[in-house]
């Protein structure tokens, strides 16, 4: 049966219309035989997981113009082999699962989404086939580079490795502080040093006076056998 809302149809496989359909949630009663299904222009927020594991013929997934924000592991499950085209563009998707488009044959498109540039997109965009033209039409909206947000997520990919921010800035804190040691050590070091240059030339001084303290001494005792 069609889901609620839905146009159904049979052209070289079973097309199933949903599009503006006030679908708040992704129907689970799709039929097993779906080829071509499209879920544009609702108001779905999520993807849940294994959602189309049964939909084994199925070629073309459009989701695009929702509100969906994150794609789970396993959304994809059970179709990733055999989709060829996923469209998930006008959302508000700001990152995925590292996974969630494992395996992926299908032509996606990603654009027009708010995305977060950071390790993970970076990771997932060079798992997807025709990944080039994926990441092409991705833009940052942040990044963990601020200097990267508003640019093409391909252009920030070739300025920096994104998965290597993490050591580099550990790196760099290890640097600073190692150098906040030395630095400390080197002031304690001249600190001891001047301090006991000074002890000593006091020290000096104190040896230097005894001598005429004597003689003051024995000219008192000169003057007193006179008298």
């Amino acid at each position: 049966m069609c889901p609620k809302g839905c146009l159904c149809s049979s052209s070289g496989g079973l097309n199933v219309t949903c599009s503006n359909a006030n679908l708040k949630e992704i129907p689970r009663d799709l039929p097993p035989e779906t080829v071509l299904l499209y879920l544009d222009s609702n108001q779905i927020t999520s993807i849940p997981n294994e959602i189309f594991k049964d939909l084994h013929q199925l070629r073309v997934l459009n989701l695009s113009k929702n509100g969906i924000e994150f794609i789970d592991e396993h959304a994809f499950k059970g179709v990733a082999e055999t989709l060829q085209t996923l469209d998930l563009s006008d959302n508000r998707i700001q990152s995925v699962h590292k996974n969630a488009f494992n395996n992926l044959k299908a032509r996606a498109r990603i654009a027009n989404n708010p995305w977060h540039c950071d390790c993970t997109l970076q990771q997932v965009l060079r798992s997807m086939a025709s990944n080039h033209e994926t990441a092409h039409n991705v833009i940052c909206k942040t990044s963990v580079l601020d200097e990267h947000a508003g640019r093409p997520f391909l252009n920030a990919a070739n300025d920096a490795d994104l998965c290597n921010l993490p050591k580099k800035t550990t790196d760099y804190a290890m640097l600073v502080t190692m150098f906040g040691w030395f630095t400390m050590v080197i002031s304690y070091v001249v600190y001891y040093v001047r301090q006991n240059q000074e002890d000593a030339r006091r020290h000096l001084e104190y040896l230097k006076s005894l001598p005429s303290r004597q003689k003051k001494a024995d000219e008192a005792d000169d003057i007193s056998t006179v008298v």
